[in-house]
């Protein structure tokens, strides 16, 4: 059957297996196909001497004719039978139709005739078919409210997670349709142009060819140009009231050789240790009982060296050590491949690599890959409740409604209680998702029409243990001739700097950059020609970024509760693979029926 075509038995009328079905309905748009009555006749005219042979070639006549307009068995949707002197002792059609149809029932009618057309036929038969019309569809849509739609799965979430686990169970062959709230696809990926045309990305902003190397081949199957992130030059270190300090990238600053040596002693602990963990059974690991600060705290680290870690989680997950789990960070960090590499700019590193069109590109070229019409903008979900029959009813905010056998989750635990479940989340989850928090994430991107920095034999690359930015990186890409800094507003310093006014928080950046960079570089830091801000917390839909972080005692306790499927819904955090491979699964168990597939 083909995944537009749906066939019905409804339980008030006589089974009708396996020969038909009495009711189908065909999912839009498609395109019908109406067949002239075809019978045993070949090419040339000739019709064979016995009635199965006749009959056998009437099916293979009416199979030639749909697939000369594109169709197959499994599009047709109604079939009708002439038969002459019909006797019920005689159906040796009904053989034929089983292997014809091959599983697929769509509804028939057999009509008795005394004669058809010439007299030597005995057997006539013709179908409707509907194909798929995708031009008429356009990738992505907005849904007319009030709605109703019925499909496999249903992902609630359009970013790069839940695209690529609509597009895995898209390609196992199953229906599914994306619920984005937002008026775009990427979730906390968004890629804005600027005046030149070039494009800034406001959001996750880097990749790397190494373990990542899923994203990577997601470059060069979309053929998406490549920027690899400079490190050549100087980085400054930000010291208040004083000059800044300059070192080479890859080094530790000049804090004092007492200071540097505990923090390289608490990094390579730190380093060593995250490498031990389970990464599939994180929450059997320790401290997950202490806060990350005190974690170091307990390892006797100096204020240089907790003022580091706390750049780390800044920049990183834009909270402070006091705010999560040290358990939390370890993990976080071997997911990443470890620490160093998760904090490295340079081959292997998390920021190696950005995209010339942004990292948003990723999202819309897996979007336009998908059924035409399966991700739906402006669609934030309400309410998802389950029936005992297994079937999920999703609703969204305008009163469209969706029916499916499986939802993928691919939201921001924090952003659960944003939606109503019926039955109610496992307490397990809840406590998990109630408990769980996203950081302060706010980017404040700066153009000049040359890149003065590099003048003075600078990378980019600043840190600062005050802000108001932690941490700045070159996002230029002088191919387009765009010269630009990023500075991340984190944690509790992008916290602070956000209560300002729009002209005071630019102005602070701007001050920040001058007591990075020297006075001499005054003139150039003050023109900028385009500012771009962003503050995550202020989209309803991400409400932080860039992921869910937990305190103590969370992990151990409800940890692999995220995991794990609630009936019809499974979550899909980091990986949109898996949830996709959950489902399908599920799907293909025995006894699970598809819907009708877009």
């Amino acid at each position: 059957m083909a995944p537009h075509v749906t066939i019905i038995d409804p339980s008030a009328l006589k089974d009708c297996k396996p020969y038909y079905s009495p009711v189908a309905t065909v999912q839009g748009p498609v395109k019908f196909i109406y067949t002239a009555g075809q019978v045993g006749r070949d090419k040339h005219g000739v019709i064979p001497e016995s009635y199965e042979k006749e009959v056998e070639l009437a099916f293979q006549n009416l199979s030639d004719a749909l697939l000369a307009a594109g169709a197959t068995a499994a599009d047709i949707v109604k079939v009708t039978y002439y038969i002459v002197n019909y006797s019920p002792k005689n159906r040796y059609h009904a053989q034929v139709l089983l292997r014809f149809m091959d599983g697929h029932r769509p509804p028939s009618t057999l009509v008795p005739v005394p004669a058809l057309a010439v007299p030597e036929y005995h057997f006539e038969i013709e179908a409707v078919a509907a194909v798929r019309d995708l031009t008429a569809i356009p990738p992505i849509v907005r849904p007319a409210a009030s709605g109703s739609l019925s499909v496999n799965v249903i992902v609630i979430g359009g970013g790069l997670s839940g695209l690529q686990a609509a597009y895995d169970v898209q390609k196992s062959g199953y229906s599914c349709v994306v619920l984005e709230a937002r008026n775009r696809v990427g979730g906390k990926t968004w890629s804005r142009p600027t005046k030149g045309g070039s494009i800034v990305d406001v959001g996750a902003a880097w990749i790397n060819d190494s373990n990542q190397s899923k994203m990577f081949a997601l470059t060069k199957k979309f053929n998406l140009d490549l920027i690899e992130q400079s490190t050549n030059g100087n980085c400054a270190a930000h010291v208040p009231g004083k000059k800044s300090i300059v070192f080479r990238y890859g080094e530790v600053p000049a804090w004092g050789k007492k200071d540097v040596a505990d923090i390289v002693r608490i990094r390579d602990d730190f380093e060593e240790l995250c490498h031990t963990i389970d990464i599939q059974n994180p929450w059997a690991a320790g401290n997950d009982d202490v806060t990350l600060e005190e974690f170091v705290q307990k390892e006797g680290a100096g204020v240089k060296a907790i003022a580091t870690v706390a750049i780390w989680t800044r920049a990183m997950l834009g909270c402070e050590p006091s705010e999560l789990s040290a358990l939390y960070f370890l993990d976080y960090c071997k997911s990443g491949g470890g620490l160093l590499q998760m904090r490295s700019d340079q081959k292997n590193g998390g920021q190696h690599l950005r995209l010339r069109t942004g990292t948003q590109s990723f999202s819309k070229k897996i979007a336009e890959t998908m059924v035409p019409g399966s991700v739906i903008l402006e669609a934030p979900v309400s309410r998802v409740f389950q029936s005992r029959s297994g079937v999920a009813i999703v609703t969204t905010e305008d009163g469209t409604r969706y029916h499916a056998k499986k939802v993928v989750v691919s939201i921001p635990t924090p952003t659960y209680k944003q939606i109503t479940f019926q039955p109610p989340l496992p307490l397990d989850k809840l406590k998990y998702s109630s408990n769980s928090m996203l950081g302060y994430y706010a980017k404040m991107i700066l153009i000049w029409d040359k890149p003065w920095w590099r003048k003075g034999g600078y990378c980019g690359m600043t840190q600062s243990f005050v802000g108001p930015a932690s941490v700045t990186r070159d996002t230029s890409d002088d191919l387009d001739g765009q010269f630009s800094l990023t500075c991340f507003l984190v944690g509790q310093p992008g916290r602070d700097w956000s209560k300002l006014s729009v002209g005071s928080r630019k102005e602070a950046v701007l001050s920040q950059l001058v007591a990075l960079f020297g006075a001499g570089n005054e003139a150039d830091i003050r023109a900028p020609t385009e500012v771009f801000e962003q503050e995550w917390v202020k989209d309803p839909w991400s409400q932080g970024c860039p992921c869910p972080v937990t305190p103590p005692n969370i992990m151990s306790d409800v940890g692999k509760a995220l995991r794990e499927p609630f009936d019809a819904i499974h979550c899909a955090i980091r990986s949109g693979e898996r949830g996709a491979a959950e489902v399908v699964e599920a799907l293909s168990n025995k006894g699970s029926k598809a819907m009708a597939k877009l």
